[in-house]
């Protein structure tokens, strides 16, 4: 990336058993391995939201598309403004 590029960072926060759920319906079927792994970073990556810029709560996708598309528009704006 170029020096003047600004990343935007954004965590979708899910409730862990919602998260559980979400593997195990996707048309893809994650191994039960995997389901495992994913869930044994759950912790680990919850820890870690101080660092994104924005964290959202990820319960609607509507809403949550939303939201992601508003903070990039207002991203834009505030990158013009600069």
């Amino acid at each position: 990336m170029k020096e003047d590029t600004r990343v935007v960072t954004i965590f979708l926060r899910v409730p862990k058993e919602e998260l559980k759920k979400r593997l195990e319906a996707r048309i893809d079927k994650p191994s039960p391995a995997e389901v495992v792994l994913r869930l044994n970073r759950f912790d680990y990556e919850e820890s870690k939201t101080n660092l994104y810029d924005y964290v959202l709560k990820n319960d609607d996708l509507e809403k949550t598309v939303q939201i992601i598309e508003t903070i990039i528009k207002n991203e834009q704006r505030m990158e013009k403004e600069a």
